[in-house]
Parts: C-alpha cells; sequence; structure tokens
C-alpha cells in the first residue's frame, strides 16, 4: 500500500463520522417501521444494500471492510491476523488459530498485539467456562489460569469480556501516526454487521424491541 500510515488514517478518519453507524442511526433502524427504511441508513452509512437477502448485503459488506483494510493495512502480520479472524468457523478452528499462533507476535504495534493475543484469551476463557479443556494457541494464558472471572455469573463474564476488548480496542484509536485507528474502525465495522444482523432480522421476523435490546446487550453502549 501506497501513502503511509498518516494517508490510511486520514483516509478512515475523512469517512469514519460520515459512515459509522452511530447511537442515534441504530436507534433510527431499530424503530424504523420497515426493512426499507432501515436500508435507508445504511444507504447513507456507504453500505451496498440492493440485495434482497440479508445475508448476501451483510456479506457484501463483510467483504468491503476487509477490502479496504487490505488495503491500507501496511503490517503484513496484522493483516494475516485479521483476515484469518474473519474466516474463523466451527470448522477451521485449529488452522486458524495455527495461523494466529505465528502472526500476532510478528504484529510490529505492541497495543494491538495486545488485543489479540487477549482476544485469544478470551476465547479460552469463554470455553473453559463451557467445560471445554481445549486451549488454542496464540493466548498468553496457560490452562490453570483460565479461571479469571471466578464470581461472575455467565452475563457478567460476558461483560466483562465485551469490556476488556473494548478498551484494548481503543488504545490509540485517534493517533493517526500509529495503525490503531485503522485497527479501531475495523473493529467499530465487525460490530456494526452483528448490529445489522438483528436488527434486519427483527424486521424480517417482526420481533418487538425487549428482543432486540437482549440481541444487542453490550453492543449498542460502545457506538457513541
Amino acid at each position: 500500500m501506497a501513502g503511509g500510515i498518516t494517508f490510511a488514517n486520514a483516509s478512515i478518519i475523512m469517512q469514519g463520522d460520515a459512515h459509522l453507524l452511530t447511537r442515534k442511526r441504530i436507534r433510527d433502524m431499530a424503530t424504523a417501521n420497515t426493512r426499507e427504511d432501515c436500508l435507508t441508513i445504511l444507504q447513507e452509512c456507504g453500505y451496498q444494500t440492493n440485495f434482497t437477502d440479508d445475508d448476501e448485503l451483510l456479506d457484501a459488506a463483510h467483504q468491503q471492510t476487509l477490502t479496504i483494510f487490505k488495503d491500507l493495512c501496511e503490517d503484513s502480520a496484522l493483516l494475516a491476523c485479521v483476515q484469518a479472524m474473519s474466516q474463523l468457523n466451527e470448522n477451521n478452528t485449529q488452522s486458524i488459530f495455527a495461523i494466529l499462533s505465528t502472526q500476532i507476535p510478528l504484529v510490529k504495534t505492541a497495543s494491538i498485539r495486545e488485543y489479540l493475543t487477549t482476544w485469544v484469551d478470551l476465547i479460552n476463557v469463554r470455553n473453559f467456562y463451557k467445560g471445554s479443556d481445549i486451549v488454542f494457541p496464540g493466548g498468553s494464558l496457560q490452562a490453570n489460569q483460565l479461571d479469571i472471572f471466578p464470581h461472575s455469573s455467565a452475563e457478567q463474564r460476558e461483560d466483562l469480556i465485551q469490556e476488556r476488548l473494548e478498551a484494548l480496542g481503543e488504545v490509540d484509536k485517534d493517533d493517526i501516526f500509529k495503525p490503531n485507528p485503522l485497527f479501531w474502525w475495523y473493529l467499530q465495522r465487525e460490530k456494526e454487521l452483528i448490529i445489522i444482523k438483528a436488527i434486519l432480522i427483527s424486521k424480517r421476523f417482526n420481533y418487538d424491541v425487549t428482543w432486540l435490546r437482549e440481541n444487542l446487550r453490550g453492543l449498542y453502549e460502545q457506538f457513541q
């Protein structure tokens, strides 16, 4: 990629306010009367909406996000991590975490490296509390160190996990001389897709606001 870190961050910052979802936009989508009203808001945020299928819309948005990140990211190890994380599913966990375990230590920025290491750790923590003895590589915690929320309920644990990742993701997000703003933008876009999916499902099946609030718990508050 030509242009350097400051060019990448300038490109992201210039479109950030206009295109990222905000609490108001999320609220407007959640209270919209129809799917078409939701799509109008998404169009304002740069989403392609000429799809009849919600999954196609979300997949296109995800691929668009990855393409922008790939075009602007200068750290090959970070790009490899982001691409691997985006492909993670139940059938490829071993191969994906093998990639992460080799690439995370090569990520140039310490704060982003800490985020990625903690992301793996917290997946292992989740699995530990579900009764699994599998510990994926790439994190810093050993099997006997995963009980980090011993007095918390499942709901409280999930809130604590989200809070920890959110705090790490925001480190240096306004420093245009570091790759953090681009990485933060990518994380925000991925959260957007979760919110958009929940809202579109609610419109399709006429679910009420209570269902939406439960499914967006912990995410809505992370937007400004």
